[in-house]
């Protein structure tokens, strides 16, 4: 009789401690389940937040150019047409690209908000000097518009050997416009 009772002791601890592990694995199952859940609400979150922090960077940057890009005036002034003829000067240069002619012209805009200043640039180049070229200018602060980009092969020497031609120059003609906003009064 004493050897049943031990028995059915051992028999409720025995049940006892599968019915303790079986709920707290279940508990603890359970709960790592709702941490993933929380770690990737999370990480969503964090992604979210680094997307604003990058499109804040940008609009920082395009706040700095419409900024820069603000005047009184009604023209474009003769000494700031001049500096962005030497930007484009200095800009073709380090690239070793040779200027064929830079003219201003003004345009007279039918928006009272914006004035305008054009620019035809003809270069010869390659497109790989074209391709910096262009990258490098997207970066100035300024609101630059490229109304036409017209790309012709140049003429090649007849009296230049075949092995002497190490790549293929092009005259590339940019017709740019710079814009500045007018300040309400």
């Amino acid at each position: 009789m004493m050897k049943q009772k031990y028995l059915l002791l051992l028999f409720v601890m025995i049940i006892s401690t599968i019915c303790f592990f079986y709920f707290s694995t279940n508990g603890v199952k359970t709960k790592i389940e709702m941490i993933d859940k929380y770690d990737e609400a999370i990480k969503e979150e964090q992604e979210k937040l680094n997307s604003a922090k990058v499109v804040n960077d940008q609009l920082k940057e395009v706040s700095k150019v419409i900024m820069r890009s603000m005047t009184n005036e009604k023209e474009f002034a003769t000494e700031d047409v001049n500096a962005f003829v030497k930007k484009l000067a200095d800009l073709a240069d380090k690239y070793k690209i040779s200027i064929e002619s830079v003219y201003p012209k003004v345009v007279s805009s039918e928006k009272s908000y914006l004035i305008e200043q054009e620019y035809t640039l003809t270069v010869a180049c390659t497109f790989v000097q074209m391709g910096q070229f262009l990258s490098e200018l997207e970066s100035f602060d300024h609101i630059i518009k490229v109304n036409t980009l017209d790309v012709r092969p140049m003429k090649e020497d007849v009296n230049v050997k075949f092995d002497e031609i190490i790549e293929t120059r092009y005259k590339v003609t940019f017709e740019l416009s710079i814009f500045m906003i007018i300040k309400e009064a």
